[in-house]
């Protein structure tokens, strides 16, 4: 269960789409539980979210497709 709330917390807080009561109870969760598990989840989704750009760039960057510029009509 804390898991699951740690991790929509930090995706919130990445988006900045957290409202002031959810930051209030990640307050009293920090200061009762320590900020170390928010910190270990965020590196986990940032390394996660480079990997999976990583991988996104990689697969458009081996397609073998030619867009034409422009004034190539060629």
């Amino acid at each position: 269960k804390n898991l699951i709330f740690i991790i929509k917390s930090v995706l919130a807080a990445f988006c900045g789409i957290q409202s002031n009561k959810k930051f209030d109870h990640d307050d009293k969760f920090i200061q009762k539980n320590g900020v170390s598990s928010f910190i270990l989840i965020g590196f986990v989704l940032v390394f996660i979210l480079g990997l999976i750009l990583y991988f996104i760039v990689s697969f458009i960057l081996t397609r073998n497709f030619h867009l034409p510029l422009y004034g190539d009509l060629s």
